[in-house]
């Protein structure tokens, strides 16, 4: 699974998520068996493809994720790239509709 999350740094599992206005990169996170694989984080969202993307604002501008066709999902203010797999393992997060 290939989830976008906005990020506010470049700080690996640490990186802070954020909306999509705030974020300053995007790490794009593989996950496997409920686990990071792999971060990389990219300076825009061209060329992208994602499974979920996630943010911390249900009035975030979530236009460009539905287009891609991916779902998004609401994290909290001060998660961590790290916490918000344990959130999805654990299904912890609601989805925006």
């Amino acid at each position: 699974m290939v989830v976008l999350i906005p990020v506010k740094t470049q700080e690996g599992e640490a990186s802070k998520i954020t909306t999509v206005k705030d974020a300053k990169t995007f790490a794009l996170v593989t996950f496997k068996e409920g686990m990071i694989e792999h971060i990389d984080f990219k300076d825009s969202l061209e060329g992208l493809f994602f499974d979920y993307a996630i943010t911390t604002s249900k009035d975030d501008d979530l236009d460009d994720f539905y287009d891609l066709g991916a779902r998004v999902l609401l994290g909290f203010e001060g998660m961590s790239i790290q916490e918000v797999g344990e959130a999805l393992m654990f299904r912890e997060l609601d989805e925006i509709e």
